[in-house]
């Protein structure tokens, strides 16, 4: 009953142990959560169940006090994936029938219990990805005796387990299968491991071990799969410690630091189906003993010291394999002209001293990565129609790519960046997408749209020599995430689909390029960009307005329209369990920032930046770029925009790169900016700004090698660090458009002069009221005047005539 939605029926445990004789009971993923189970076995009869597969399904609770604890009849119990929690029951030594039982993939925490000293007859017992958290020698200790000649098959695999050494391997001699992938364990892989003989299974990869590898392994000849991937073993391995391993599959070694060292005239007693030695020594020779692996699947043999060419014989003997790694090495010499007759789905041999034609590939290939080694061209009738993802950065190949590239209809990923391409890229067909005149290409709409469609989601060219206008083909790539065509020859002015066609671009780079004219104010609906790189060209013109709408910039973007992005460097290609991740390749971003050329790889999705620099531009910055709060690199420098810094340029909160030097930028520099605690790259040189340079927060300490450079070749400013000193108080300058504020109350002079005015107006016309049409305020008023009249009259006369009169 696997997959059976039990999640709203209460009853059906008392239904089902109705059924009389009831001995297998398989309920995996059916919905079953704490609600509708019970939590003991009272009323219910199910003396005679062997077997009990409750997996996959939500207990959401304590592992103890179940029911299942208590059907003592049972010779089998998963409980894989079931959420459980808590410690290991004390109950579970109440099974003493059990033969197999995993529990693996809860959350249960603490060592197992000491009750399991009756449970004789185990056979296969899983306690993986639990926190048991204790020393492996007290796990081995606390299972049963008696069941230690019986014990085939134990994973302890992810179980936070520690220990030195692993001494029990001579007492579990039945042991078929032994997996402690994962854990801390130390010390070296004993010498008692031989006495396994039995052992088909033997996985201690992921953990801390060291030493070399005892040749007594070489006793395990039914031993099909060695796992001792990701420790640190040394010292070397030959051919003895190989001598009696004749059903040998699979073995993993890779990230250790073991020397592989054979006889040129050793023949495997063994043909392998996947071998990993990423990492180990194998070189420099071309080690002979692969030529006898013709069955082998899954070859990776990358960062192994081989140096010199690759065999004849080595595409002939491997022809079969599906993945080949041959990956940073010193191999050299030419690839042959045609791999067709090779069944090779993922083939990586980047950063290499290959040379010659990239050859005609596997119909089956899927994806290739030849990135930085020195091949110099495609062969003629180049194609590989299910290939999703290639990676062919950093060579030397020149020419033109071949218009067989437009057949390949499953391709994702195209880099090419690196190389000395040159010309118009292929059209793909689409000659009547054409522009018939000079203004065409700049029209509203798509001109001409087929059902013709690429599936690319990444395409890097930068640093090559390609030519022509944009590229027409681009219109049928709806999908494309990552455009890179920086450092090139491209010519013309932007057309304005751009964000019709490619709705969903992340990081579009134009940089170094010949494009003119205006930029199209269409590319401001772009709302999925981070990083727009227009920089190095000859635009001219004034920046498009509605910067708002670029949502991604503004960190506004609805969290329910999120989709995690994919990196522009992952390599990942379709097989039939999903998408395989062969992890990222070596290519990077070049970016301006911080006054410096930063490389960026997997994080490049996390810069958020704009950079305009090097052109043409004219006119203000628009005052909407203060929306885009998520811009951490802003780059405007050397075009010619005037007019005043954006007095709410503060609100760019995560800004840590500001860089608008060399404009004609005027007026004062906004206090807002010391607003920017991210900042720590600062330049306004070379405008016209005027006033006092801000201070406070993150401005203070900018630049503090020579922090008036970032201010120098504007004469207006003062304060701070430049040498000329502000009249007056020091106090900061207002910000371009904000009042001028008074020191005593923060009020701007104007709100204060205007207020002024206004009162002294209206305190005159209220006395003239109340002069006008009240009589007694007039009376008084202008009796109060004849008094003062007369003394001052009287005064006036007496002072006459003390000072001037005759003397008496």
């Amino acid at each position: 009953m696997h997959y059976i939605d039990l999640s709203g029926v209460v009853d059906w445990f008392h239904t089902v142990s109705a059924i009389p004789n009831l001995a297998v009971m398989f309920l995996s993923s059916c919905g079953l959560n704490k609600s509708n189970t019970p939590s003991s076995l009272q009323h219910h009869n199910l003396t005679l169940l062997e077997e009990l597969d409750l997996s996959f399904n939500n207990f959401s609770g304590p592992a103890a006090h179940n029911w299942f604890w208590d059907v003592t009849s049972l010779s089998s119990l998963r409980l894989e994936g079931c959420e459980l929690t808590g410690t290991f029951p004390q109950e579970l030594g109440n099974l003493t029938l059990l033969e197999t039982f995993s529990i693996l993939d809860n959350n249960i925490q603490g060592m197992i219990p000491g009750t399991l000293k009756n449970m004789c007859n185990l056979r296969s017992l899983d306690f993986s990805n639990n926190y048991i958290s204790g020393d492996i020698t007290e796990v081995i200790d606390r299972l049963p005796n008696c069941s230690w000649n019986n014990l085939q098959e134990l994973f302890l695999v992810g179980a936070n387990l520690t220990g030195t050494t692993l001494p029990f391997v001579s007492t579990l001699t039945s042991l078929s299968m032994l997996d402690v992938t994962g854990n801390q364990l130390s010390g070296s892989v004993p010498m008692e491991i031989g006495a396994l003989t039995s052992l088909t299974d033997l996985d201690l990869g992921n953990n801390n071990l060291s030493g070399s590898l005892p040749v007594e392994i070489s006793a395990l000849t039914k031993l099909t799969t060695l796992a001792l991937q990701n420790n640190n073993l040394s010292g070397v391995i030959s051919e003895g410690h190989f001598a009696g391993l004749v059903n040998l599959k699979f073995i993993y070694l890779f990230n250790n630091k073991v020397e592989l060292i054979m006889d040129s005239h050793w023949v495997p007693p063994f043909n392998l189906d996947t071998a990993w030695l990423s990492s180990c020594n194998l070189g420099p020779g071309f080690p002979e003993w692969f030529r006898w692996q013709n069955s082998t699947s899954d070859l990776k043999i990358s960062n192994t010291g081989l140096v010199g060419r690759i065999p004849d014989w080595f595409w002939e003997t491997f022809s079969q394999a599906t993945h080949l790694d041959l990956s940073s090495n010193q191999l050299s010499g030419e690839l042959p002209l045609s791999m067709e007759f090779m069944s090779v789905i993922a083939l990586s041999m980047q950063s290499n001293q290959l040379t010659g034609l990239i050859p005609k590939l596997p119909r089956t290939i899927e994806l290739l990565d030849i990135s930085r080694n020195s091949l110099d061209g495609f062969v003629p009738n180049f194609q590989a129609p299910h290939l999703e993802v290639a990676v062919l950065f950093s060579n030397s190949i020149t020419g033109t790519i071949p218009t067989s590239i437009c057949r390949l209809q499953k391709l994702r990923v195209l880099d090419l960046s690196n190389n000395m391409l040159s010309k118009e890229l292929p059209d793909c067909g689409q000659k009547e997408l054409k522009p018939q005149n000079q203004s065409s290409n700049n029209s509203t709409g798509v001109n001409s749209l087929s059902s013709f469609s690429l599936k690319i989601t990444t395409l890097l060219l930068s640093n090559n020599s390609f030519s022509g206008g944009f590229p027409l083909f681009l219109q049928q790539c709806q999908n494309l995430s990552f455009l890179d065509l920086s450092q090139n020859k491209f010519t013309g002015e932007l057309p304005r689909w751009i964000s019709k066609s490619m709705p969903g671009l992340v990081i579009l780079r134009l940089r170094s390029n010949n494009f003119f004219g205006q930029i199209p104010n269409e590319i401001m609906g772009l709302q999925d960009v981070r990083i727009l790189d227009l920089s190095n060209n000859n635009f001219s013109g004034a920046i498009p307005p509605y910067m708002e709408n670029l949502k991604a910039l503004t960190g506004t973007a609805a969290t329910d329209d999120y989709t995690p992005l994919d990196d522009p460097f992952a390599e990942e290609y379709s097989d039939k369990y999903g998408l395989t991740d062969m992890g990222m390749s070596n290519d990077s971003l070049s970016v301006v920032i911080k006054g410096q050329v930063l490389e960026y790889t997997k994080n490049a999705l996390y810069l958020m930046s704009i950079d305009l620099s090097c052109n043409s531009l004219t006119g203000e910055i628009p005052v909407k770029l203060s929306a885009l709060a998520g811009l951490i690199n802003l780059n405007l420098s050397s075009n010619m925009l005037s007019g005043n810094i954006p007095y709410k340029i503060g609100n760019l909160r995560l800004l840590e790169s500001l860089d608008l030097s060399k404009n004609i930028l005027g007026g004062q520099i906004p206090r807002s900016l010391s607003d920017l605690t991210y900042l720590s790259r600062l330049n306004l040189s070379y405008n016209n700004l005027s006033g006092r340079i801000p201070s406070g927060h993150q401005l203070n300490i900018l630049g503090t090698d020579d922090a008036a450079y970032m201010y120098i070749g504007n004469p207006g400013l003062c304060g701070h660090p430049v040498l000329r000193q502000c009249p007056g108080p020091p106090r900061d300058p207002p910000t371009n458009g904000e009042p001028t504020r008074l020191p005593e109350d923060g009020l701007s002079q104007i709100d204060f002069l205007l207020g002024s005015i206004i009162g002294f107006v209206a305190g005159t016309w209220m006395v003239f009221f109340g002069l006008l049409f009240m009589k007694r305020w007039s009376y008084a008023y202008f009796g109060l005047l004849d008094k003062l009249y007369d003394r001052l009259y009287v005064i006036s006369v007496v002072t006459w005539q003390k000072w001037f009169g005759p003397q008496v």
